[in-house]
């Protein structure tokens, strides 16, 4: 490492940059895949946790995270104040997901465009915007959207503090702020210190650089430590993830990015390509011949203080991944899900090694032929996630509720079945489709939600339940149904203990999962 004599300005020439229309057309093409049939598929049980947390008062929220979901608090006070403007339909609580992934394909044409030309960085946009797990988080009321765009953010803005070798404090404390906000958002993104450290010694800035970007970005961890704090006080809210299936393959390799076999297949085969072309254009790099030419302008950046894309890229999507993987040995860490942020990476890639091909073939009218080749590709997948049922084993309470709607009358009770766990417990439907449950009686109920500490309802017994009917001439019991029951005998006996108080079953309909079934009083 050597010491800088002078602080070099950072050189952007024409093809290391994008015209602002046409980024603005990059965000806006990625926004519409993510929201285009976004309002079909079924709330489920984390968006009803967001979407439940979000319409509680500021009194109740803030109590409700001291002893749960304070990793999510900022995104449920954003979405509170999202609600309360623009309201709580499907559409709405999802669309600022979709927002938060065409301002990530900006911020990710802009980085991709810096280190490896506009060729890179178109690419790059389309891919992400079309990368199965962006398309399913750009139809989430969860924060996972917003990651993306953080890291994309932060990355963007070390680098170019690094290769310019700023040293004004104010540059500085604004990535430091921003990495604070992206760890309150989500608290993994703590592990990017890591990946800083990484990038920024690659890029041999100088001993007086490299202090910068460790104290700032140490002061970023800082700032995020209450957060930190809270999220192992209440990190037995995610133990259950040690009972899944493991460290697999697919749970490694398949699902965080691709959820499917072929999606996977065709992203781990471009980026294998790009990586062997890296490596062949590494060893010919003494090499006149054209291609490999062509190729090292593709690996080399122009302006020798910045990074190369694979030294960005690589860190980004491994690191994170492997110490998730680790850490999951000690405590419950990993999900697929929790590396969201290391999307774009993939994406970026991706978007390497298909342009590395078209290079080496010198064939540049190959590129939007095999981007379209590569979306289609996850067009199965897509199509998929914007059915009715795509979600946590087919939930079903869009169908539940419209059914709920067309039946019932305001003033008859309806008894909820309490036997699935809280993220399928059928419940919550009637918050997340209030309309079609106006007017019912929740005979079940004994503590709402908002005026517990907890995310959900309390609940009464089934005995206690059917008691407090007190006569009501018609009762609607929605059951879980069998794949989501964790106690059949004790789904059972809200039938059995309903017959018993004199109610016969009058009709019943059969849904995805969810069953629903009229009584009358008839002794």
């Amino acid at each position: 490492m050597h010491h800088n004599v002078s602080a070099p300005t950072l050189s952007t020439p024409a093809r290391r940059t994008l015209p602002w229309p046409i980024l603005l057309l990059l965000g806006v093409i990625a926004v519409a895949i993510s929201v285009t049939g976004s309002w079909i598929p079924s709330l489920w049980g984390d968006e009803a946790a967001s979407i439940m947390s979000a319409q509680r008062d500021w009194g109740s929220l803030w109590a409700m995270l001291g002893t749960v979901d304070a990793v999510h608090g900022l995104y449920y006070a954003f979405l509170h104040l999202w609600i309360d403007v623009f309201g709580a339909s499907p559409f709405s609580v999802r669309l600022p997901s979709a927002l938060a992934v065409g301002g990530a394909a900006i911020l990710l044409a802009r980085f991709a465009t810096l280190l490896a030309g506009r060729g890179v960085g178109i690419v790059a946009a389309l891919l992400f915007a079309t990368v199965p797990r962006v398309t399913y988080y750009g139809t989430e009321t969860r924060a996972y959207a917003f990651t993306m765009l953080l890291v994309i953010w932060l990355l963007f803005v070390l680098v170019r503090l690094v290769a310019r070798r700023e040293t004004r404090v104010l540059p500085w404390l604004g990535f430091a702020a921003l990495f604070a906000l992206s760890s309150v958002v989500f608290i993994y993104t703590v592990l990017f210190v890591v990946v800083f450290a990484i990038i920024v010694l690659m890029m041999r800035p100088g001993r007086q650089t490299v202090l910068r970007a460790a104290v700032w970005s140490a002061l970023g961890g800082i700032l995020s430590v209450p957060v930190l704090i809270y999220a192992y006080l209440e990190r037995e809210q995610v133990a259950y993830l040690h009972s899944r299936d493991g460290l697999t393959m697919s749970a490694l390799f398949e699902t965080p990015w691709f959820s499917q076999q072929l999606p996977a297949l065709i992203g781990w085969g471009l980026i294998v390509v790009g990586l062997v072309l890296a490596i062949i254009a590494r060893v010919r790099r003494g090499s006149d011949a054209s291609w490999s030419v062509r190729l090292r302008a593709l690996y080399r950046p122009e302006d020798p203080a910045l990074p190369g894309v694979l030294t960005v890229a690589i860190p980004w999507l491994v690191v994170p991944s492997v110490l998730l993987a680790l850490g999951t040995a000690v405590t419950p860490l990993y999900s697929p899900r929790y590396l969201a942020f290391t999307a774009p990476a993939i994406a970026l890639l991706m978007a390497v090694g298909l342009v590395a091909v078209t290079r080496l073939l010198r064939a540049r009218w190959l590129i939007p032929i095999l981007v379209i080749a590569v979306m289609l590709g996850s067009l199965p997948t897509y199509l998929g996630q914007r059915t009715p049922y795509p979600r946590n084993g087919g939930v079903d309470w869009n169908t539940l509720s419209e059914t709920v709607a067309a039946h019932a009358r305001p003033g008859e009770s309806i008894i909820f079945d309490q036997t699935a766990i809280n993220a399928k417990k059928p419940r919550l439907a009637k918050y997340l489709y209030p309309e079609a449950f106006e007017g019912l009686k929740d005979v079940g109920l004994k503590t709402r939600f908002d005026q517990t500490d907890g995310l959900w309802d309390k609940a009464y017994s089934i005995d206690e339940t059917v008691q407090r009917l007190n006569g009501a001439s018609t009762v609607w019991l929605v059951r879980a149904g069998d794949r989501f029951t964790t106690d059949q005998g004790a789904s059972d006996a809200y039938v059995l203990e309903l017959q018993r108080a004199g109610y016969t079953a009058t009709e019943t309909f059969a849904l995805h999962r969810s069953v629903l079934i009229r009584f009358e009083l008839t002794r």
